[in-house]
Parts: structure tokens; C-alpha cells; sequence
């Protein structure tokens, strides 16, 4: 077998396999005895028909078993020959299997890029130390109370910001009932007995603020744009005219910290609560001072890399990431057909992050490598717990999915990376 190798292009290589006649013939030789024990062939008993009459008969299907079986074999031998860090395969030319001739093909791949590591220790970091005060334990404190506040009903007193108000309503949109116009607003064009929260939370867009200072009986109009992200959809961009009147007013407390809200919050003492609190805040502070210390070392390992990568690895990172963030923006409130207006933009978003993803793979791998760091069994199975947990999955169903899919190799890629990130953290030069 003859292989040459030629570039291609970045981190591409094209390989060409001649495979000599006489071991086309031999693979040949071989897959026809195979149709000769096996071949049914009408006059002759099972194994029992002359080679030529098997050929004849199964000419396709031993070609088509050469094809499936045989050039795959004399790929991974050139594979192992040409000593190449192959990461996909994007093409592979057509063969045509003639007797007594000699089989070439070509086989184009993307492999693993070659360069150098930049310097990886003494990095300068700037480290932000953040201090958990007394005023923030406090907000979280307040915080927890607002969650247990309960709303009273009162008849003397005007709604406030952050009451409740209890309306009765109808509107209009250019002169018509606003329920008759879009039907889809249903309980939004009018209503009885509704409670309103007075603040930015209110289900009527901007009725919250309109109804402060209003007390039981009285009566107002309230001019309603709703956004154009509005979850009725129908209702984007509508101008309304609501005729509101406030039927009764319920006022927010916010309990004292005492032993009943204590007992709620199963803590034995508020001096317990707030050591609980402030350790709280003292990890997130520490793990938000830890994550910017990456995010200096990453922009560090990209900026002084020369590096370039194969592009069908980035093209699969730019699906994940787009994913990635279409998903968060949907979190956010986004719709379907917002994200779809984004597409552009967020296409170039993800390109530009995929291809930074991708070199920082390569480059922190091949520190893990040079540090010699490995992913235990156990570490894999730990993390792979941990995975199960966040996406509430059965660890070793997760396991099982990972390793059909041909995923599970990435766990162990994270594990040596995060390691040798810790090692690039331990050993920065603060400033």
C-alpha cells in the first residue's frame, strides 16, 4: 500500500491510499469464498456452486461488501502510517473496483493543529478583593422577610407602592371594547374583583404605578401601551384606553425578625442566620473572584497563542453555541420569532465565540498534556454524578447516554482542563 500526504488547507490534510492489485484481488478471493458457503444458488447445493457462477451472480454485493469493508480497513492502516491526529473526516473520493488494477482513493481529513504553548505560569492577574459587609447580609435578611410579608385589607388608607389594589375595569382600543377587538385578551380587556400589585409586576402593563395615591372608590382612566414583547402576542403594540375603579386596598407587611420566622427558616438564632448568610455571600464572592482570574487567564492563553484549527470543529461548536444562546435568550423573555429576527446576529455571536472555544480547548489541553495531568475513572464517575444531579438524570443512564453518543471522552477533556486551569491560578503573578 502506497499513502501520500498534501495539505489542504488549515488543519486539513488530503491522503491519497493506492492499494496494489494483488491485495484488491486477495480481499476479493476471500469475500467470494464467503459467498460461496453462504450462496443459494438454484441447481446447486448450499457452498456446492462454482466460483464463477457465485461471482457472476453476486458481483454487486461482493463489491459493495469491498467497498464497505475493505477500504475502511487500508484507511485506518494509512491512518497508522501517516501518524496523523485525525479529528474528522470531510470527504472521501468514490472507488471503482476493477479486476487486476490497482485501487486509489483519497481521503480528506481535519486533524489536531500544531503550536507552540505559550508561557502558562506567572500570568498576571488582577485580583479583585471583594468584602462582604454588614449592609449586605442585612439586604438578605430583608430579603427573606419580603418573601414572608403577608398583604392585610384596609379601608382607610390610599394604595402605595407595593400594595395591592382590588379593580374593577374595562377598555378600549380606538373606540371599541377592547375584548371585542382582539378576543385573545379575554381577562386583560376587562374584569371584576382583580388584584393589581402596585408596582412593576402588574399583569396590566403600566397599572401598577397608575393606581398609587387611589383609594377605595375611586375612579380614574389609565392610557395602556402594551410592549411589544407583551406575552399575549395579539395585544403587541395595541394602544388602550381602562376605565378603572379601586374596590378595595390591601396593604404589604413585612414581618419582624423573631422567633416564629426563625422556626420558619428552621435557624436557631438570628446571630446563626447571619454567620449562615455572610458565609453564603463569602463564597459567592470568592467564586465570582476565582471566575474573573479565568476569564484574565483565558484572554491571556488566546491572545498569545498563534494558533489556527480545523474548521469542522469549529463549525460544530458554532451549532452548540448558537443553541447556547438562543436558549438564554428565550430564558429572558424572548420569543420565537424574536430569536428568529436575531438569527444574523446571533450567528456572528457564535462564531466568533465558537472559534475562541475552540483554541482554548486546544491550548489547555495541551498544557494538561505537558503537565501530565490525567482524568481518574473515579473523577470521571464523580463528575458525571454531579452532571446526573444538575439535569436530575440517573447517573448511570447519563453514563450510558454518554457513551452512545460518543460523548463521554469530553468529561475526561474537562477534568485534565480545569486542572490545569487550577495549576495556571495557583501560579499566576497577582497584581
Amino acid at each position: 500500500m502506497n499513502v501520500s500526504v498534501k495539505d489542504a488547507g488549515t488543519c486539513r490534510k488530503t491522503m491519497t491510499i493506492e492499494i496494489p492489485a494483488d491485495k484488491i484481488a486477495e480481499e476479493k478471493a476471500d469475500t467470494l469464498k464467503a459467498y460461496i458457503k453462504f450462496a443459494n444458488i438454484p441447481g446447486f447445493r448450499k457452498g456446492k456452486a462454482p466460483k464463477h457462477v457465485v461471482a457472476k451472480k453476486y458481483a454487486q454485493e461482493i463489491n459493495q461488501d469491498l467497498q464497505e469493508r475493505v477500504l475502511p480497513k487500508y484507511y485506518h492502516e494509512a491512518l497508522q502510517e501517516s501518524e496523523l491526529k485525525v479529528v474528522n473526516v470531510v470527504d472521501a473520493t468514490e472507488v471503482e473496483i476493477k479486476d487486476n488494477e490497482p485501487v486509489s482513493f483519497d481521503v480528506t481529513v481535519d486533524v489536531e493543529p500544531e503550536f507552540k504553548l505559550p508561557k502558562y505560569t506567572d500570568i498576571p492577574v488582577k485580583e479583585e478583593k471583594i468584602e462582604v459587609t454588614d449592609a449586605q447580609v442585612q439586604e438578605q435578611i430583608d430579603a427573606i422577610l419580603s418573601q414572608h410579608a403577608n398583604y392585610e385589607e384596609v379601608t382607610d388608607k390610599a394604595v402605595d407602592a407595593g400594595d395591592m389594589g382590588q379593580l374593577t375595569y374595562d377598555a378600549t382600543t380606538d373606540g371599541t371594547a377592547l375584548s371585542e377587538a382582539i378576543p385573545e385578551a379575554k381577562g386583560i380587556g376587562s374584569g371584576e374583583g382583580y388584584w393589581v400589585s402596585a408596582d412593576e409586576h402588574a399583569f396590566i402593563p403600566g397599572m401598577g404605578a397608575a393606581i398609587i395615591g387611589m383609594n377605595v372608590g375611586d375612579k380614574k382612566e389609565v392610557e395602556v401601551t402594551f410592549p411589544e414583547d407583551f406575552m399575549v402576542k395579539e395585544l403587541a403594540g395595541v394602544k388602550a384606553l381602562y376605565n378603572v375603579e379601586v374596590t378595595a386596598v390591601r396593604v404589604r407587611t413585612v414581618p419582624q425578625l423573631d422567633e416564629t420566622i426563625l422556626a420558619k427558616l428552621q435557624i436557631e438564632s438570628e446571630e446563626a442566620l447571619r454567620s449562615n448568610i455572610r458565609e453564603q455571600l463569602e463564597a459567592q464572592a470568592e467564586n465570582m473572584a476565582l471566575g474573573k482570574k479565568h476569564e484574565q487567564i483565558v484572554e491571556y492563553l488566546i491572545k498569545k497563542t498563534k494558533i489556527e484549527v480545523p474548521e469542522s470543529i469549529v463549525q460544530q461548536q458554532v451549532r452548540n453555541v448558537m443553541y447556547d444562546i438562543a436558549n438564554q435568550r428565550m430564558m429572558m423573555g424572548a420569543t420565537q420569532e424574536q430569536i428568529a429576527e436575531q438569527q444574523e446576529e446571533i450567528v456572528k455571536e457564535a462564531e466568533t465565540r465558537a472559534l475562541d472555544n475552540v483554541k482554548l480547548r486546544y491550548i489547555g489541553l495541551g498544557i494538561a498534556t505537558e503537565l501530565e495531568y490525567d482524568a481518574s475513572e473515579v473523577e470521571v464517575d464523580e463528575e458525571i454524578a454531579s452532571m446526573a444531579i444538575q439535569q436530575r438524570k440517573d447517573a448511570s443512564a447519563l453514563r450510558k447516554e454518554m457513551v452512545e453518543n460518543d460523548s463521554i471522552a469530553s468529561v475526561g477533556e474537562q477534568i485534565r482542563f480545569n486542572k490545569a486551569l487550577d495549576y495556571m491560578v495557583e501560579n499566576a503573578k497577582i497584581k
